[in-house]
């Protein structure tokens, strides 16, 4: 049982990062006495004042009009800039503790997104962009072929090369496609236009799908060419509070065949697959288990279901990653929340395949 007086104070002054020991807890080759941290995405806004404690300077890189999870547009930023930028992504990421680099980003995939100001309370002014739910880019065959469609080149991974070529010893990169399959196509089409295409042209709506399936493929494959990539860590987004975002055979038929071949894709290269999907997904789960092929499963809410029956239901088959509730992290007073994270790991942590961390991320508020 975990020292219940331990204290992890951070950020550390001599982190000793082990990316190996990460990946064997993960893969259940061995459970450690203490489990490791994970997190999937930590806002800017949450990085900043730590970095600045630590003695850091900020570097602000420009706010986003449109963008999926950790877009950077590098014909705005200068290469100084963003080489700054991303030291202090590193050194945040080693000195709270973790055992590996989180960045992702998307290729340029332009959408209708709405930008408004931040309502949590920091210091400074902060946007957050919202996709359209029912105004889409691509809603007819001349649409999409007109749609400026990326290429996969040489050029999208400046910033992998610059992380792997600057990791610390014992640190990994963990790193994806900002936004998957389906949350390109949700998008690109809308949320509406596509629960109506898919009945209404599901050509098109397969066309569409291939289209950004094939893209999020061969980016993997530039991906797992980085000796320094240590796993995928994918996110797609397939459920609400209540159940899936669109029938489970749709799914079935159109996403999970592209996350089996990126799950695939990994083994061969001996890297992990993770897969970040919100929401109520236990109507896909044995497919992702026994089909996709996952390594390990991220994203949980109490209201859905706690972490903790997660590892009853699958801890023996695959790894867990988070699991403290959002709205736990956010309204819990410290001792109370405490109690609830100890309560976690002494339930979650026995025989490995499980790292602790949020339920979903850690964002500005």
């Amino acid at each position: 049982m975990l020292d219940r007086k331990s204290r992890l104070q951070v950020p550390l002054a001599k982190p000793r990062p082990d990316i190996g020991s990460f990946l064997d807890t993960m893969l259940g080759r061995k459970a450690p006495a203490r489990p490791p941290l994970a997190e999937y995405l930590v806002d800017n806004i949450i990085m900043k004042p730590i970095l600045e404690m630590m003695g850091r300077k900020w570097v602000d890189t420009g706010e986003k009009d449109e963008y999926m999870g950790g877009q950077m547009d590098l014909t705005r930023e200068g290469r100084g800039t963003v080489n700054a930028f991303l030291d202090n992504v590193i050194a945040f990421w080693l000195a709270m503790g973790y055992d590996y680099v989180r960045v992702e980003i998307s290729l340029p995939l332009p959408a209708i997104s709405y930008v408004v100001m931040d309502t949590a309370r920091v210091d400074e002014v902060h946007n957050r962009a919202w996709q359209s739910m029912a105004e889409g880019v691509i809603t007819t065959w001349e649409q999409f072929e007109k749609y400026p469609w990326p290429r996969v080149t040489d050029s999208c991974f400046y910033m992998h090369e610059y992380i792997c070529s600057h990791l610390p010893e014992g640190l990994g990169f963990v790193t994806c496609h900002a936004g998957g399959v389906y949350e390109h196509l949700s998008r690109l089409v809308s949320y509406q236009g596509l629960c109506m295409m898919l009945y209404d042209d599901p050509k098109l709506f397969k066309t569409i799908t291939d289209k950004l399936g094939g893209l999020l493929a061969e980016y993997n494959r530039r991906l797992l060419q980085f000796d320094g990539v240590s796993a995928i860590f994918q996110g797609e987004d397939f459920g609400h509070s209540t159940g899936m975002l669109i029938s489970p055979g749709a799914v079935k038929d159109y996403f999970l065949p592209w996350h089996k071949k990126y799950a695939q894709m990994c083994h061969d290269a001996g890297r992990p697959y993770f897969l970040h999907s919100c929401g109520k997904v236990d109507a896909v789960m044995e497919d992702l288990i026994n089909d996709v092929k996952i390594d390990a499963k991220h994203s949980f809410q109490d209201s859905v279901a706690p972490v903790i029956e997660w590892k009853k239901r699958y801890g023996d088959r695959i790894s867990l990653i988070g699991g403290v509730d959002m709205d736990v992290l956010c309204t819990y007073p410290p001792d109370k929340l405490r109690q609830y994270v100890r309560h976690t790991i002494e339930e979650c942590a026995p025989g490995g395949r499980f790292a602790l961390g949020s339920g979903n991320s850690i964002p500005s508020y």
